[in-house]
């Protein structure tokens, strides 16, 4: 324990110590968690930079007027690198920037609100590993998206709200509502419910309407494009909300679901809201504990928003918003306190060395919070009985737990580390890359409606040209219930029959996709050519038909329609 204190005192006292500890866990954390280009949210979000700069792309393909529902700058950001062709190696440095200053945010709010460097260093270390609360939302993910670039500057804006610069945080948010408006919408409501319950403390009417003038000057820009191009969306579409949740999303809206991998993120959630309030109890008192505390409060208000929606009220504007992620700020919390638990207990001769480092380790490596919960809950029960059967007890969770999440997390394709600074290479890529380099802009595929994962590249992205529908577009219908019409029709007529076996289970409803799409016929494949005006079809190996083949690969085959 000295060796680490002395350790986490001597980097909190030099700058340069500082950044390297910040460097460090950046490529430590990218080294564990990888990095891709053009997969998961950007398979969607690098079509749209594409069209924004290339309007003759996609001609015709409604899926593109999606791109307007996201009121965002931050993609805009990239439009000069797209056209200097330094577009990948650009978004990589910016998410090196974003992890190296989101260890530094959190090292920045840990110091705040313990003022402990051990507590602090603690906390970064716990970060370099993902943990998985409700929906499985981490704090660094594999690739560059807008969440993750405002992520710093929120934990930033809150540590000055917590140091009363009210003023200076309010406008950080502002500013970064121009990116991502539904994470400063978590944020601004922490803050505003504390600053409510301690109304006269923080300074009354005259901080509160200052700083919200303040956010609305920072935020004008995306206010004045939301306002002016659309108006808030108070009304229900059913079926909408039932395709977007049984077809793709139903772990943001159900977390209590009989489905095991819901389940287990829904574990680690609430094992975060119990390690939360275990820990808060022996915190060290500070005059922010309180404020965190509330914070926590708003996060589950939000949380319990979310989940009456789904069942009884499915307001639009809330399904949109997608709030089950603001159960993101509470992971980060909860290891905050921790930290602060661990240290606070050895400190006061409570805690061995032995199981200083089992805790230590439980919230390095707890990938669910069960774990560190588990690995708490032993330390505090079962060594009271017996010592040396809870130090072992606790190593073998820790160990045991850590190796099967991994395994099980890399078999389903969950995790998958690499460095993929341009995108990964593949069979896939090269049908695509088929594709663009082949067919004329206003090319039409009929692609596999089924092919999807966190790390694989969406069609559209290296191919450029358009598909008549797939699954994952859902995805993107989460965000325009008026585009759902569109998509049924299209996707019934790739997949027949698929969408009524729809039950919440991602991997099952890929699945059912594929075999949907594997029985279709020549005069399927005909009608759908006609009304839909596609020229190709890309199939994947060994499905075959008596088309003619203008490219193969090892597992895929494209084959022309025009005289079908």
């Amino acid at each position: 324990m000295k060796f680490l204190r002395d350790l986490a005192h001597n980097i909190g006292k030099s700058t340069i110590r500082l950044q390297l500890l910040f460097i460090i866990a950046t490529f430590l954390s990218i080294g564990f968690m990888g990095y891709y280009f053009g997969t998961f949210d950007q398979a969607s979000h690098i079509p749209f930079l594409k069209k924004y700069i290339d309007s003759s792309l996609f001609p015709g393909d409604h899926f593109f007027a999606l791109r307007f529902t996201h009121y965002s700058f931050f993609w805009f950001l990239f439009l000069p690198f797209y056209r200097l062709n330094f577009l990948e190696v650009s978004m990589f440095i910016v998410h090196l920037l974003t992890i190296y200053l989101t260890f530094w945010a959190i090292w920045k709010l840990s110091q705040t609100l313990f003022d402990n460097h051990l507590i602090s260093f603690l906390s970064v270390l716990a970060f370099i590993l993902p943990h998985m609360g409700f929906s499985g939302f981490t704090i660094v993910e594999f690739s560059l998206v807008n969440r993750t670039f405002v992520l710093p500057f929120l934990l930033i804006a809150l540590d000055l709200y917590l140091r009363r610069k009210y003023y200076l945080s309010f406008f950080i948010l502002g500013i970064m509502y121009n990116f991502h408006v539904i994470s400063v919408n978590f944020i601004l409501f922490m803050i505003l419910f504390d600053y409510l319950l301690q109304f006269k403390r923080n300074g009354g009417w005259k901080t509160i309407i200052v700083g919200l003038t303040l956010f609305i000057s920072g935020a004008a820009p995306v206010l004045i494009w939301k306002f002016g191009s659309s108006v808030t969306d108070l009304s229900l579409h059913w079926e909408w909300f039932s395709l977007i949740s049984r077809g793709f999303l139903y772990h943001l809206f159900y977390p209590f679901s009989r489905y095991p991998h819901i389940l287990f993120m829904t574990l680690g959630g609430i094992s975060t809201i119990i390690l939360f309030f275990i820990t808060r109890r022996f915190a060290p008192s500070t005059k922010y504990n309180r404020s965190v505390t509330n914070f926590v409060y708003a996060i589950l208000v939000i949380l319990l928003i979310e989940v009456i929606t789904a069942l009884w009220i499915p307001l639009d504007i809330i399904i949109e918003s997608q709030i089950m992620r603001a159960s993101l700020f509470l992971t980060i919390f909860c290891y905050f306190y921790l930290a602060s638990y661990i240290v606070k207990k050895f400190q006061s001769g409570k805690l061995k060395e032995v199981d200083l480092l089992l805790l230590t380790g439980a919230l390095i490596f707890s990938l669910s919070p069960i774990v560190a919960l588990a690995v708490l809950a032993i330390q505090n029960l079962i060594g009271r009985l017996t010592r040396r059967g809870a130090e072992l007890f606790s190593f073998f969770i820790i160990i045991i737990s850590f190796v099967a999440i991994l395994i099980v997390a890399y078999q389903n394709n969950i995790w998958r580390p690499g460095l993929h600074i341009f995108a990964q290479r593949s069979t896939w890529y090269d049908a695509q890359l088929w594709a663009h380099n082949h067919t004329p802009k206003n090319a039409i595929f009929i692609t596999p409606p089924y092919l999807w994962g966190l790390y694989d590249l969406d069609w559209r992205v290296i191919s450029e040209r358009s598909t008549v529908s797939t699954l994952p577009e859902l995805l993107e219908a989460a965000f325009s219930p008026k585009y759902i019409d569109y998509w049924k029709t299209r996707f019934e007529a790739v997949a027949p029959g698929a969408i009524n076996q729809f039950k919440g289970n991602t991997f099952n409803n890929l699945e059912i996709t594929k075999k949907a799409f594997s029985r279709l016929t020549l005069p399927s494949l005909k009608y759908i050519s006609n009304r839909f005006k596609a020229s190709y079809l890309v199939v994947e190996r060994p499905q075959q038909y008596l088309l003619p083949i203008v490219y193969k690969n090892q597992n895929y085959i494209i084959y022309s329609l025009k005289d079908l």
